[in-house]
């Protein structure tokens, strides 16, 4: 009896407001047991849409005159409750803009920036500005759609509206509102605020800008429309009582603004730098008394030495990078109909290992089907010949038809016997008939009617009804097991004017032919999908069942059930492991979601509707489906532009390749960190210059002097003091190797991977080894060519001299070396870091390949040609540049081997872990568990007392007229139990 995804239409109708019932239908069938019959929606059922109830939820209304409320009552509950209106929170955009470089990297690079000024070193200076305007840009860019959601739903209200005051009509702004307020709702009218219906006929609403369903719902006197909800038919008054923040869309607006989002990606660049600053401020601490202290060096030598260290420690290109990588993916992602409006979703749709798709519209097709009818036994007639005749009760009509109409009609075979049957009197639906009703011609110039409704109805008009009731009941329940919504077709021949019910049509909202597939493509992912659907649990299962999702389907008593701890542990665990839930509302799914996440998962969720938006925002990847609201879509991280399932499992495909293209350039980005930044704290405290060059050549007391390329010439008592005590680089040349390598590695973003078949976590203690160990490769690599170099200068029996015959350097080229080799043995890291096995088993993308020939031959001109205003010979000689590549390539196999070593030690490590952690988190849930038990135990006994005396209290009556009231309600239900059990003696049926 429901249909949509969630809407109840437990349609409140108290007393007298209840409708007769409808003529011609015998009151013993109606008297009987129908809990599992079809009753009515907008059409035939009796519930509808997504989550919204039609009944009241218990706000107390404000009791208002025919003539309405005065100005002065008007202004003081304006003044009370306040305007009809959204609250939002208004946030200088200017200020929102400066928060981006306000932080712990952004204040490392100020420092630099501030330090590079006062040494009046502008082209440092101005390097690192741009690189903190881009990175405060993106960042704002990235965070800037996050606010949407209320702009959105604020969208969606009505502007004015038609208010009754002082005994007068009048339009008012709608933001003036007050709970009491009678207004005036009519065809094409947006209802301005919660609203309870007064007397009058029903109307039909659209809640689309709710639900995100197409089909309109059934709104009767004492029934609830909600703000933004459109009228479709009909006329009625309403009297407000909720406005602003307490209505529907206040409420689904406050709790979308409650969830602080911060993205998993923004966590973990948050804990990689400040992993890195720690490391970096403690070398620097060490190095800055070591110089001054132990060196006596001049303080403002020493804090810019300092200041290059900690630009070298802070990866400040890591969120352009990695930012840009996702914006690549995000174009691709687009082209596969799913438009991301937050980049670091992509990231956490990759490690989603839970979806929460909604039912109708996403697993199913939201367009409604025949399956396999029902027909009376003993009729001879074909299941072809009772869905002609219940076409024939259908409103026949080229456009606008009505959604139950169109599914029958289109599913009779024969269209052209259809279209030879003219109409000639049609009773359309109404809420009160429940059925609909046609008088026909056929071909040969017979009349006769034909009628089909809700199943209960149609029989209690059959001339048969108490014959057949049990056999057709038995049919009826049959299909609402099942989840099915039925249909009783019955036909009048004009002779003898008597109906005869003809059999059941059974309708269902059916499965996309790729869901199932789809499913199973999830689940070979590593992605568990569960159904959340606000229809009956019938309906959830049947659908459940088809699409092999498993049956265990939750109501909504565990979500609602106001427990203790330890029974909320159990159902936390219970909600964890189920297939799906049924007949859910708005907060229902927020809170499913909530749960799902503190139980350590990575959660998905799909939505439609305004009431859906508090829960996409809440999810950790919120996906809005096609077709879906504007506050929907505004809450959501992704929307997909195309109907279905299919398009989230290409996104989570697409997402895992970009996700590893991520944790790539981190790994290389560390490695390169820990090189560069280990490198400095070792060569400043372990190697002088000149005493590694005075050392490598003394004979005696004498120091070798070069004076010419081919020439050396020995004098005695010459000390090199021309040297630094320590080994250093200008900040110009990590500048160079950030915009060089960092800049060209973007094309990272076009890398050849593999998606991984399970969900991506970053495990950063893995990137973390990984990382460091080719950081330490490439740190011994450094350190080696550095002493190899000091070695050659001004030495002709320095190491490169004496074995590769090449003239010794200037202190200045070895310098010049240390930028190759940094450069070069850096970026090839990132090739050692994107396969767990061999370099060469997958080949990279032609783009990145590209892109780090071009880098490092730029480098290599750099070099050799302008290096501080020297290159590394006076000739021009490629000799030394050619050697540097030779010697990076020969230490790059060396960390691939490394990498593999630590991959594999890892793999035995991490599975010894996994059972470790295992054991203790069922240990830990015990303890919890037990914790919460003796709590609760204390509590119950304390509140046992309290539970049954407020038990007592709540069945005793408040007053003798109420004691009336009960006794006489009492009495009724007595006589018509006695008159129920009177027919069945009467009629020869056993009184069981």
């Amino acid at each position: 009896s429901t249909h949509g995804d969630g809407v109840r239409a437990e349609f409140y109708r108290p007393g007298p407001r209840r409708p007769p019932p409808p003529p011609g239908v015998d009151k013993r069938v109606l008297a009987m047991d129908s809990s599992h019959l079809m009753s009515d929606d907008d059409h035939h059922f009796s519930t509808h849409g997504d989550g919204v109830p039609m009944k009241p939820r218990g706000e107390s209304l404000l009791h208002t005159g025919e003539g309405g409320l005065t100005q002065a009552e008007a202004r003081a509950r304006l003044e009370h409750y306040g305007f009809n209106e959204l609250p939002e929170k208004v946030v200088n955009p200017w200020l929102k803009f400066l928060s981006f470089f306000w932080g712990p990297m952004p204040i490392m690079i100020w420092i630099a920036i501030i330090v590079e000024a006062a040494r009046e070193d502008w082209l440092d200076f101005g390097v690192l500005l741009f690189l903190q305007i881009v990175n405060g840009t993106i960042g704002w860019h990235e965070e800037n759609n996050a606010g949407n959601a209320i702009a959105a739903l604020k969208a969606s209200l009505a502007p004015n509206a038609n208010v009754k005051r002082e005994g007068n009509w009048k339009f008012i702004p709608a933001r003036e509102l007050v709970p009491g307020d009678i207004i005036n709702l009519k065809l094409g009218d947006v209802v301005p605020a919660d609203s309870k219906l007064k007397e009058g006929a029903p109307l039909e609403v659209d809640q689309s800008a709710l639900t995100g369903e197409s089909l309109p719902v059934t709104a009767f006197p004492g029934d609830t429309v909600y703000s933004g909800s459109v009228v479709q038919r009909g006329e009625l008054e309403a009297v407000v009582y909720a406005t602003g923040k307490d209505t529907f869309f206040g409420k689904a607006a406050s709790l979308v603004e409650s969830v602080q989002h911060v993205g998993n990606f923004q966590r973990v660049l948050f804990k990689i730098m400040t992993s890195l600053m720690t490391i970096s401020i403690s070398i620097v601490i060490v190095i800055l008394f070591y110089l001054i202290f132990a060196r006596s060096q001049p303080f403002s030598k020493v804090i810019g030495l300092c200041i290059v260290l900690l630009v070298a420690s802070i990866p400040i290109a890591m969120q352009v990078v990695c930012t840009t990588t996702m914006a690549v993916g995000s174009h691709r992602l687009a082209a596969k109909r799913a438009i991301v409006s937050r980049l670091s979703a992509i990231e956490e749709l990759a490690g989603m290992d839970i979806l929460c798709s909604d039912k109708t519209g996403t697993l199913t097709k939201n367009k409604l089907s025949l399956d396999q009818c029902w027909i009376l036994p003993g009729l001879n007639i074909t299941e072809d010949d009772l869905i002609f005749t219940a076409a024939l009760a259908a409103k026949r009509m080229a456009e606008g038809q009505d959604a139950i109409d169109f599914c029958i009609t289109q599913a009779v075979k024969d269209q052209d016997a259809l279209a030879k049957f003219v109409e000639k009197d049609f009773v359309p639906f109404d809420p009160v008939r429940k059925r609909t009703e046609a008088t026909v011609e056929g071909p040969d110039g017979s009349r006769f009617s034909t009628c089909k409704g809700a199943p209960q109805i149609v029989l209690g008009m059959a001339h048969n009804a108490v014959e057949i009731s049990e056999v057709v009941e038995a049919a009826v329940n049959e299909y609402a097991n099942r989840g099915f919504r039925s249909l009783g077709i019955a036909r009048m021949d004009n002779a003898d004017g008597k109906w005869n019910f003809l059999g059941i049509i059974p309708l269902f909202d059916p499965p996309r032919d790729d869901t199932r597939d789809t499913i199973e493509r999830a689940n070979n992912l590593g992605v568990e999908v569960k159904m959340i659907t606000g229809d009956q649990t019938a309906i959830a299962v049947e659908t459940s069942r088809r699409l092999g999702l498993g049956t265990n389907i939750l109501g909504t008593s565990l979500l609602d059930e106001k427990v203790g701890e330890a029974q909320r542990l159990k159902n936390e665990e219970i909600i964890e492991h189920s297939d799906g839930f049924a007949e859910v509302f708005p907060e229902h799914k927020y809170f499913i979601v909530e749960v799902i996440q503190k139980r350590g998962h990575i959660t998905g969720m799909t939505g439609d509707g305004v009431n859906d938006a508090p829960a996409l925002k809440k999810a950790d990847v919120g996906i809005a489906v096609e077709g879906a609201t504007d506050a929907a879509r505004a809450a959501a991280d992704i929307v997909l532009t195309a109907p279905g399932l299919s398009t989230i499992i290409d996104a989570i495909t697409r997402s895992r390749k970009i996700f590893q293209r991520m944790k790539n350039y981190c790994i290389y980005r560390i490695a390169a960190t820990v090189q560069i930044l280990l490198f400095f704290f070792i060569a400043i405290l372990a190697i002088a210059p000149r005493n590694v060059i005075c050392d490598s050549a003394l004979t005696g007391n004498d120091c070798i002097k070069k004076h010419s390329v081919n020439s050396c010439v020995v004098r005695e008592d010459l000390l090199r003091t021309d040297l630094p005590e320590f080994f250093d680089l200008p900040v110009i040349i990590l500048v160079l190797i950030t915009i060089l390598n960092d800049g060209t590695i973007v094309t990272i973003a076009y890398d050849k991977v593999i998606p991984s078949t399970k969900p991506e976590a970053w495990r950063l203690k893995v990137v973390g080894i990984i990382a460091g160990t080719l950081g330490v490769i490439g740190l011994l690599a450094s350190l080696l060519l550095l002493y190899l170099g000091l070695d050659s200068v001004d030495n002709c029996n320095g190491f490169f001299p004496k074995h590769f015959g090449l003239p010794p350097l200037k202190y200045e080229q070895v310098k010049a070396l240390i930028y190759l080799q940094l450069s070069l043995g850096g970026q090839l890291a990132v090739f050692a870091g994107r396969c767990r096995g061999f370099f060469f088993t997958r080949r990279p993308g032609y783009a990145m390949a590209t892109a780090f020939g071009s880098a490092q031959f730029i480098s290599t001109i750099l070099c050799i040609y302008w290096f501080l205003g020297s290159g590394i010979t006076g000739t021009h000689n490629w000799g030394y540049a050619m050697i540097v590549w030779l010697y990076s390539a020969v230490w790059f196999v060396i960390q691939d081997i490394s990498k593999l070593t630590a991959y594999r030690f890892l793999e035995r490590f991490e599975e010894e872990e996994a059972g470790a952690e295992e054991a203790k988190a069922k240990l830990n849930m015990r303890k919890r568990l037990s914790v919460a038990i003796a709590e609760d135990q204390r509590g119950s006994i304390a509140l046992r007392g309290h539970k049954i005396t407020d038990a007592i209290k709540k069945a005793l009556p408040k007053s003798f007229e109420d004691f009336q009231q009960r006794l006489g309600k009492i009495e009724e239900e007595v006589a018509m139990l006695r008159k129920w059990v009177s027919s069945y003696v009467k009629g020869g049926d056993k009184a069981e």
